[in-house]
């Protein structure tokens, strides 16, 4: 592996945020293909390590040798209203609701899909959310047309638990269910949200019609403490970048591609000045953008954000 990095000259962001990512999500898909929808083949994970170091290669060699870019995951926020207002959203969520929330249509959401996947070989992870994602009320079509393109691999639908599913996206859902799951939060822990959540009730709707779905962890959070008023300097943002779980999350939201959902908000919201995310639609060259992106080892919003590893209840709600 070392040759071709070298051969190559590749950076150890770009590695990490690209080669490496793509090799994970690449593994991920192919044993949640396996476990869920039952396709492709039993992966020994004893051999996890040897099989993602041959995709690592593969994955090298597709983007210099043939021009391949493959999205490792790419999150659509198609809705910031949510059904709870938890303080410590990583989103920053809760602030939308002091300003006009944002709902993607389904024109919107065809136009910002379809540009991308022109400009891509593949999307391994696609994802829906919010907010909470089911208040969107063209989910139904947006799950549709997801599961339609051979581009992407696997689709995920993120719900806090807190809404039921209608009729309409139950049979979407069942309808493609080789290719599409759901992903219920767990805030179960906090008993102030007991009241509100309906896990038994959709995780028994979803057993019915053959959906495939997984239940997060119960487990905390960790406290959000947004952003500091001086930037930190080159060196430790690449490093405090370099570091953060979240730099794989890349969010779409209104048209633009963020580093993460928090990035996202914001540059929504005012609250950062943020230049280097990419505006879909009026790229000129959305696939050297994207690499571009990728290879960045130095994001505006990184700069002002502060990571925090506090223990908190999670979903504490706010006013």
């Amino acid at each position: 592996m070392q040759e071709l990095i070298e051969k190559y000259n590749i950076e150890k962001t770009f590695y990490k945020r690209y080669f490496e990512e793509n090799a994970r999500q690449r593994l991920g898909m192919e044993m949640l293909a396996f476990l869920l929808f039952k396709k492709g083949k039993f992966i020994n994970p004893m051999k996890k390590n040897e099989i993602l170091k041959a995709y690592i290669k593969e994955e090298i060699e597709n983007f210099y040798d043939k021009g391949e870019l493959n999205i490792p995951q790419i999150e659509f926020c198609i809705t910031t209203k949510c059904t709870l207002k938890c303080k410590d959203c990583c989103a920053l969520i809760p602030k939308f609701n002091k300003c006009k929330h944002i709902d993607m249509s389904f024109e919107d959401y065809k136009l910002y899909l379809d540009k991308m996947l022109k400009n891509v070989n593949s999307i391994r992870h696609f994802v829906l959310l919010g907010g909470e994602t089911l208040i969107n009320p063209e989910l139904t079509k947006m799950i549709e047309y997801a599961c339609s393109l051979e581009k992407i691999n696997v689709v995920q639908l993120i719900t806090n638990g807190t809404m039921k599913f209608s009729n309409d996206l139950i049979a979407a859902l069942r309808k493609n269910n080789k290719k599409v799951y759901v992903y219920i939060s767990n805030y179960s822990i906090n008993e102030d949200l007991k009241p509100l959540l309906k896990h038994q009730e959709i995780i028994g709707t979803l057993k019915e019609n053959d959906i495939k779905y997984q239940i997060a962890d119960n487990k905390e959070w960790v406290k959000e403490k947004e952003f500091s008023d001086t930037p930190d300097d080159i060196s430790t943002t690449s490093k405090k970048m370099y570091d953060c779980f979240r730099t794989q999350c890349n969010q779409v939201l209104n048209g633009h591609i963020d580093i993460c959902s928090k990035a996202a908000s914001a540059r929504e919201l005012g609250l950062l000045e943020i230049k280097d995310s990419i505006d879909i639609v009026n790229s000129k060259n959305l696939k050297n953008d994207l690499v571009d992106f990728y290879k960045n080892n130095y994001m505006d919003a990184c700069k002002s954000c502060i990571l925090s590893d506090e223990k908190i209840m999670p979903a504490i709600q706010g006013e």
